[in-house]
Parts: C-alpha cells; structure tokens; sequence
C-alpha cells in the first residue's frame, strides 16, 4: 500500500521559497559595482597624474628657463708688499762723473714714445729705485738742484704709483767699455715724491740736415748747426736739458744728459758731456760731439728748463 505525501513533500519549489538567496545576489552585485568605480576613478587620476608630470608647457618652461648662476668666489686682496726701510741721507747722489751700470736705461728713441711730462722733485732728495717695488731698497738720490739748475727730469712713461724718469746725469758706462750702454740712464721714483707736469717742448738735432728744430712756447724754429765730426759724433738718441752754465771753453752753454760714446775724458774732465752753444762751422761735422749754432740759434733754446726732451736723429 502506497504512502501518502504530504503538500510540500516532492515538486518544484515555490518561488522563493530558498530562504535568503536573493539578499546575498544584490550585496554582490553592488560590491562589484562600487569596485568597479573605484578602480575606474584610480585608473583616471593616476592618468590625470601622468599627464601633469609629463605637462610638455611645462617641460618647455623648464627647458627655455636659464640656468642658475653658478656662484663665483671673490678673489682675495693681495697683500700690500712691506716697504724696506732705508737711509735716504746714506743713498748716493750721482753727479755728471758718476758711471751706474746698476741702473736700467730707457727704450725711447723718438718724441713719440714719450708722454709728454716732467717731473719735479717735491723734496730736497728723490729715492730712485731699480724697479717699481718698495720692498726693495732705492739705489740713489737725484737732489733737488742740479748744477745750480732747479731740478726736473723727463718722464719716460708711468706705471701705477711710480714714474720713470730719465737720470740727469751718469752714465751706464764708458764708452771705451761699452759704447752702446752710455746713455739713456733711467731710473724709478715714487709719484708722490714728484709733481708731474705737462711738457710740449721739445730740441730735435738733424744730423742729416746738420739743423736744429726748437719746439718753444713761440711756436717751431729751425736754426743752423754745426754738428760732431765722424770720429767724435754727436750721440744719437732721447736725452733732456740738464742744465745752462757758464764751461771754460764755450762760454754760456745748455747741456745735456747725454755725453760722448766715443770719449770717457775731455778737456782734462772725467767726463765728455754734449752740450748746445755758440760756435762757429754752422752746417758741417766739425765738433768733439757738441752743437754748434749761432747766437741767434742759441738765443731760441737758452731759457729752457731742465727735463725738456732732446731728440738727436740721423
């Protein structure tokens, strides 16, 4: 005999009769959902990131912007030099028959290389130096007068705090010993122990022409000379006036710095100095090395100061 079944026993089940299934599908669905927008929104702004850091305005900017300054370092002062100390009354003070083969001589050969300007000595004893340096003791002292004459030297050129001054007087050697070495004595004084000062004029010795051109606060005269004869030669070079003063044997005459290359003694001197003064055989080589002019010739150079230049030329 069969059994009887009961309504729920055997059949399909009814719709929804699996208790809690469909609240579990709509939590899942939602969860993938909302992983799903999150993931999108991470993909957008690590795009959005990118596309910052990789901005080309940007890197443009960065390229055309200039680059920093690299910072320099000043350089450091460099020390004064410790002047050396000296006795300025102890220096030598060289006179016409002085020979200082020590002392440096000047490159000028023509009234082009020069300046322009003297110097006049502030005090009664210049120190003169070898070279531009302070830290080195001056080899001698130009005094104030020279041969009764106020003293004032050419200027060669200048450098800082120095001047280079042409020496009034003294040789750099005996001509029997080194011609070539003479003249053109030259020597380094401090510039505040000098007034420099302008200088336009000038005495030019043609030896061609046997003339002499004055370059004076009258403005340009030539006058005749006689000139050195072949053995005795008038120097050649850029020497200056010395001095204007009576000699034994040519009377009133302007001498210069320069002296004779050929002869170490003249006229029983230990000394050949070139001087300008009146004398006869205007337009020859007639003298020991001396300019000879007229009187009148004289007259346009006689009143010239110390230190102007004067240039002999061939």
């Amino acid at each position: 005999m069969n059994a009887s079944v009961g309504p729920h026993d055997g059949g399909p089940p009814r719709h929804g009769s699996v208790p809690g299934s469909a609240g579990a599908l709509s939590r899942g669905w939602m969860m993938a959902l909302i992983g799903g927008v999150v993931a999108l929104l991470l993909i957008a702004v690590t795009g959005t990131i990118t596309m910052l850091r990789d901005d080309p305005t940007a890197r443009w900017a960065a390229e055309a912007a200039p680059p920093s300054p690299t910072p320099t370092l000043s350089p450091s002062p460099r020390p004064s030099p410790t002047p050396a100390e000296f006795d300025l009354a102890a220096l030598e003070v060289p006179t016409i028959e002085s020979v200082l083969p020590q002392m440096p001589r000047s490159k000028v050969a023509t009234l082009d290389d020069l300046p322009g300007k003297a110097a006049v000595p502030k005090g009664d004893r210049t120190p003169v130096w070898v070279e531009p340096d302070v830290s080195t003791k001056p080899r001698l002292a130009l005094a104030a007068t020279q041969y009764e004459y106020d003293a004032r030297w050419l200027v060669l050129r200048t450098r800082d705090d120095w001047v280079q001054v042409l020496l009034p007087y003294g040789r750099g050697a005996l001509p029997s010993s080194d011609p070539g070495a003479v003249n053109g004595v030259a020597g380094w004084v401090q510039r505040e122990a000098v007034r420099v000062e302008e200088e336009d004029r000038s005495i030019v010795v043609d030896l061609s022409d046997r003339a002499v051109v004055v370059n004076g606060d009258g403005g340009q005269v030539t006058v005749p000379a006689g000139v050195g004869a072949p053995s005795t030669p008038t120097p050649q070079g850029v020497s200056q006036v010395m001095t204007v003063a009576v000699a034994s044997n040519t009377g009133l005459s302007l001498f210069l710095s320069a002296q004779s290359e050929t002869l170490d003694t003249f006229a029983g001197v230990n000394y050949a100095a070139t001087a300008l003064h009146v004398g006869v055989g205007q337009g020859q080589e007639i003298s020991n090395g001396c300019v000879r002019l007229t009187p009148d010739g004289f007259d346009a150079v006689k009143d010239f100061p110390a230190g102007v230049p004067v240039v002999v030329r061939a």
